[in-house]
């Protein structure tokens, strides 16, 4: 890794005029693609030139890839899920009803597709729905588990945890009072953490439900990203990447965690490296980076803007990152350039 004087975007990178917010981006095979605030999917190409389909009537809010990884899920303020190819077909899913969907999930392993509406998650197999299940507020967010079983699901008091599968599951209660927003699971299941209203973290270890509580934040966390091993957690909501560790039985209980890479803006988005112990960050500035855990040493990936970075992804191959704003700022960046 480098020093940070260098911007790569302007080196080995293409910059994106994505012309809306960007919500979300994921990679679809070798192509990233935005879930934007005016409804569209913008699907980049590396070298040749960007596609824009209409995918939703009103914003796009929430996305994930599809569980056979060929095809984008969108969910929107339409009450709509949709299908996006990157060649720029566009075809609903499923209409979820007259809300919005404000949060999707989905998982390669079980085929499984969640989606937040109201105070429902409804559940989509095979293409099509499945059940629902309700909740007495409104979900703050939802996570499923690596092996696409277990279903969490934040929201007013505390989280559950459902059998996603299973249409009469009555879930597990996590119970701490309080707004929960976003919620994580770590890849071996042991682990629920949710971000909070008061700018703290509040976690639960499994199957004890040992409570956790992981405080220090100066805004919401919005972001959250585990390394491949599940041994760190990279948080948004500070002006630094505050990571925690989850090695040991009682995982960060009594541990402090790593500050990296602070700087006068808040952090925003991060996203760990497919393979290595690389964060890539996101800044409310505009500004972004990518910072090797054990050193700290960091790439200056783009340049403060005008807006926050609001998404960030790697490709699967570790290879690039793809980053977008809420001024409607985008960039690809080509990290396998030396």
């Amino acid at each position: 890794m480098r020093g940070v004087t260098e911007i790569l975007v302007h080196s080995q990178g293409k910059r994106l005029a994505l012309g809306a917010s960007a919500a979300s981006v994921h990679w679809v095979g070798a192509w990233p693609m935005f879930g934007l605030g005016d409804g569209s999917v913008l699907i980049a190409s590396l070298d040749g030139e960007n596609a824009r389909v209409q995918a939703h009537d009103g914003a796009v809010l929430c996305a994930a890839v599809h569980p056979d990884r060929t095809r984008l899920v969108t969910g929107g303020d339409d009450g709509r899920l949709a299908l996006t190819t990157p060649a720029g077909e566009s075809e609903t899913l499923a209409k979820l009803g007259r809300k919005w969907v404000e949060h999707v999930v989905a998982n390669p392993v079980s085929g499984v597709i969640a989606a937040s509406i109201g105070k429902d998650v409804a559940v989509l197999k095979n293409g099509a729905e499945s059940h629902r299940f309700t909740f007495p507020a409104t979900p703050g967010g939802l996570a499923i588990d690596a092996k696409g079983r277990r279903l969490v699901v934040s929201h007013y008091n505390g989280a559950t945890l459902h059998y996603v599968l299973v249409a009469d599951d009555r879930g597990v209660p996590l119970n701490w009072a309080g707004s929960h927003l976003s919620v994580t699971i770590s890849p071996d299941a042991e682990f629920v953490l949710t971000s909070m209203q008061e700018n703290e973290l509040h976690g639960w270890k499994l199957p004890e439900k040992t409570d956790l509580r992981m405080s220090g934040y100066a805004a919401k966390t919005r972001s959250f990203s585990w390394d491949k091993k599940g041994r760190h957690l990279a948080t948004s909501g500070a002006d630094c990447v505050v990571v925690w560790p989850f090695v040991g039985k009682v995982g960060p209980q009594g541990k402090q965690p790593a500050l990296i890479a602070p700087r006068d803006a808040l952090v925003t988005a991060v996203a760990f490296h497919p393979t290595e112990d690389i964060i890539a960050i996101g800044y409310a500035d505009g500004a972004a980076l990518a910072v090797r855990l054990k050193d700290q040493a960091a790439l200056a990936l783009d340049e403060a803007g005008e807006g926050p970075v609001t998404a960030i992804a790697w490709s699967p191959d570790g290879m690039h990152i793809a980053l977008g704003d809420e001024a409607g700022r985008g960039a690809i960046v080509d990290m396998g350039v030396r």
